[in-house]
């Protein structure tokens, strides 16, 4: 199991619906929206290395999120 936090800036009427859709995907372990310079984070869980590109396209994809910013543990 890969651990990922992931910082997200989205629209700013959109940040808890953002929360909303991250709470629906199974690999998001815990979100939500924060103070600051990103507006939402998240904290997800894959299977391997490779999947954590594939989680990070699909949040970008996401309405209303802008931008993302993914740390993936070693």
């Amino acid at each position: 199991m890969v651990q990922i936090c992931m910082l997200i800036n989205a629209e700013k009427v959109s940040v808890f619906e953002v929360v909303k859709q991250l709470e629906k995907l199974p690999e998001i372990a815990e979100a939500f929206p924060t103070f600051g310079r990103y507006d939402v984070v998240a904290f997800a869980n894959v299977e391997k290395r490779e999947d954590a590109g594939l989680l990070a396209k699909k949040v970008s994809a996401l309405q209303g999120v802008l931008k993302t910013e993914s740390m993936v543990e070693v």
